[in-house]
């Protein structure tokens, strides 16, 4: 898998889409988060949280 679907595919898994702003918000803030991080860092993470 690449970066980019790592970080969609953890985002979506944690953060369940809602209608408010402020989930909208944190969702964006999280997605940023992620792509800051290296390829190992969120094979990890999707590891450890998606499995």
């Amino acid at each position: 898998m690449d970066k980019d679907h790592l970080v969609q595919l953890i985002s979506n898994s944690l953060i369940h889409d809602s209608d408010n702003s402020e989930s909208r918000r944190y969702h964006i803030e999280f997605t940023n988060y992620l792509k800051q991080l290296n390829l190992d860092q969120l094979r990890t993470m999707s590891k450890e949280f998606i499995l």
